[in-house]
């Protein structure tokens, strides 16, 4: 049984990283590749991933559930983190070119 700040935590994060992927491909269309946009795509791959192994493992004894729920949920935590700073550093550095 996952905990329900481990769903909210998962679920805000790929939220969050796929919206900014699907910003970020607009980006890639108007401008160029750049390497943020590749990083976007692995963390929300990460996202997905974790979330995916969290039901995967749903049915696991509740010590085991515990140590990947806390682990994801750190995870899911420092994902929404980075991806929030590298929209604003690619905002700043592709849209508005104020470096």
């Amino acid at each position: 049984m996952a905990t329900k700040s481990f769903n909210n935590i998962t679920t805000l994060s790929v939220i969050i990283t796929f919206m900014a992927v699907v910003l970020g491909l607009i980006g890639v269309v108007i401008t160029e590749i750049y390497p943020g946009f590749i990083v976007l795509f692995l963390l929300m791959l990460i996202a997905i991933g974790s979330k995916w192994y969290a039901k995967k493992n749903s049915d696991k004894h509740n010590n085991f559930q515990g140590n990947y729920y806390t682990i994801l949920t750190i995870l899911n935590l420092l994902i929404i983190l980075v991806t929030l700073w590298m929209t604003f550093v690619i905002t700043h550095d592709r849209i508005l070119q104020d470096s």
